[in-house]
């Protein structure tokens, strides 16, 4: 007897695990191998990064800044950034002043090849995979710059041990010029600077020129809410840029540091520090101690020098020329 449509569903299972199989793996190059392509660009773009940042470590010191010394530290520090140790490095680009471009692409650190060995894609005959990343950092020597805090201290105040300390504008012990800092203002650790508007709290800061103080020890108007964790919560474990001063109006000849005239308390202005501020204890609502390192009538800033540099959209000014004075790095893009 003949079995009536018996012949019409042979082979159907294995059509249908063959197109489950092709469906799995693509699944599995989605997740596997798409994956390692994203932490081979997040490893390239530390690389690029690293090496961007090395580059105008070097080209910011004068007559450092050659293709040749710039490629070298650019490719080690790339290298030191990618997990095996292995990333090409694309291009160095020093065609812009004050700026150095990196950019960085796949290096196999077992094959040396220029793609990724890639596990399930290959099954499909999908085409080798090479990533990359591209960083710029910039270099300026500051002229202006306009401070996130209204406050300049002398270079003493700055301990460069990588541990947080106190800087007291009152109370406590002598400060590091060795004066009581309790109402200080001439020549004591520091000044409050003079707002450049009555009701704002932006300071305006030129690099070997003179600010004008802003009279007593209290907190100008118009900064408190500065300070009021409450209403800027952003400002705990940021790193601000400080003005340094180097010298107060008082005794100061006009013929060498230019005129100084006025009815407030001047400061010349020498160069910016980087602070990370972790605490402070100002007046009324100005106060964010979470871990009670002031004490008494102690009133400062709590936190650490991170050395002469800030961030460079700080600056409104600057040269790329070496000065003499501080230089600013970091990364823009």
């Amino acid at each position: 007897m003949q079995r009536i449509g018996g012949d019409s569903e042979r082979g159907a299972a294995g059509v249908l695990v063959a197109v489950m199989m092709v469906v799995l793996i693509g699944a599995g190059a989605l997740a596997v191998d798409t994956g390692q392509i994203y932490a081979e660009r997040a490893q390239l773009q530390n690389a690029a990064d690293a090496g961007a940042l090395a580059g105008v470590d070097i080209c910011s010191e004068a007559g450092g800044c050659t293709q040749a010394n710039a490629n070298a530290v650019a490719e080690a520090l790339a290298n030191s950034n990618s997990n095996d140790n292995k990333s090409t490095v694309q291009s160095v680009d020093l065609s812009v002043p004050g700026e150095v471009t990196v950019t960085t692409s796949t290096k196999d650190g077992t094959t040396n090849a220029g793609f990724l060995s890639k596990m399930f894609a290959s099954a499909l005959n999908a085409p080798a995979a090479t990533v990359g990343a591209t960083a710029t950092a910039k270099w300026l020597y500051p002229t202006e710059g306009i401070t996130v805090l209204p406050l300049t201290f002398a270079t003493c105040e700055f301990k460069d041990d990588g541990l947080p300390h106190k800087i007291l504008i009152q109370g406590g012990a002598q400060d590091c010029n060795g004066l009581n800092p309790s109402n200080q203002i001439i020549p004591g650790g520091f000044a409050w600077l003079n707002p450049d508007s009555s009701t704002g709290c932006k300071v305006t800061a030129k690099v070997d020129e003179w600010s004008e103080t802003s009279a007593g020890a209290a907190v100008p108007n118009g900064c408190i809410d500065l300070f009021n964790p409450s209403l800027n919560p952003s400002l705990a474990g940021s790193t601000v840029a400080l003005p340094v001063y180097k010298y107060t109006c008082d005794g100061m000849p006009a013929a060498q540091f230019g005129s100084c005239s006025g009815s407030t308390v001047q400061y010349f202005i020498e160069k910016w520090a980087g602070f990370k501020l972790q605490a402070w204890n100002l007046s009324g609502q100005a106060k964010y101690d979470p871990t009670n390192v002031f004490s008494g009538s102690e009133k400062g800033l709590y936190g650490t020098f991170v050395g002469y540099s800030a961030d460079p959209n700080l600056f409104t000014g600057g040269t790329t020329t070496p000065t003499g004075n501080v230089v600013v790095l970091g990364l823009i893009k």
